[in-house]
């Protein structure tokens, strides 16, 4: 919903990050040995720590991974929207799971049993390359963000999340803004930036103040996405 380009310090485009998706021509090859799987709003798929069976293709709907902080509260870590690939790290690590994955909205899934994945993978190198693009660019999403915590202001990576989650919820309005229908917390907006909940408040408050932010009811709306952009250094 962002748009796809902001400036360097140098005046040129800086490209955004592709989404860590997978083509459907090659998630179509898996198909044959998939089975569907429905999610109903906020039901778990998986819990963090839980056995890895395989990984998922989210067809349709938004799903959120978060993890539980040593003080309990839920961290939101990322929104995935369709055509995610998702669990794939316990496809070739063998160990738990590694976050909670629930529905934000009703789901249309496909899963794959990790022995299916392997086989299909084996007779068509295609979904190798594929796997391995989306975890070289997770992996490099999770360089970015390590490097943003000493470089980026708290007030960009706040933005950052706003914009995070404006891709996998937003929903356009005519008038050029971008509401997130789903209720975001403080505690969430931290978590996804990195940083304590107090100074993620702060940088909310002044996001709002500024008009770059809204709110409509309970949800956040982002009123001036290009600024968000701007500030996001995306």
């Amino acid at each position: 919903m962002l748009r796809t380009s902001s400036r360097a310090p140098n005046g040129r485009a800086r490209p955004r990050a592709a989404p860590p998706v997978m083509p459907w021509g090659v998630r179509r090859s898996l198909l044959s040995a998939a089975n569907d799987v429905r999610l109903k709003a906020r039901e778990v798929l998986f819990h963090a720590g839980d056995a890895g069976d395989g990984c998922y293709f989210l067809r349709d709907g938004v799903v959120k991974a978060a993890v539980v902080a040593k003080d309990g509260q839920e961290r939101l870590l990322a929104v995935l929207g369709p055509g995610s690939l998702i669990g794939e790290l316990s496809l070739f690590d063998d160990q738990p799971r590694s976050a909670t994955i629930s529905a934000l909205k009703p789901c249309s899934l496909w899963h794959m049993s990790k022995g299916s994945f392997f086989r299909l993978a084996d007779a068509n190198p295609q979904v190798y390359r594929e796997a391995l693009k989306i975890l070289t660019r997770r992996l490099r999403q999770t360089n970015d963000s390590m490097v943003a915590q000493g470089t980026v202001t708290v007030a960009g990576r706040v933005a950052r999340a706003f914009a995070s989650l404006a891709q996998g919820l937003g929903e356009g309005r005519g008038n050029g803004m971008i509401l997130l229908p789903n209720k975001i917390t403080q505690n969430d907006i931290a978590g996804m930036a990195g940083v304590a909940r107090e100074n993620a408040s702060r940088a909310i408050n002044d996001l709002l103040r500024d008009g770059i932010l809204a709110r409509e009811g309970s949800f956040y709306v982002i009123a001036r996405p290009d600024e968000l952009a701007d500030m996001a250094e995306i």
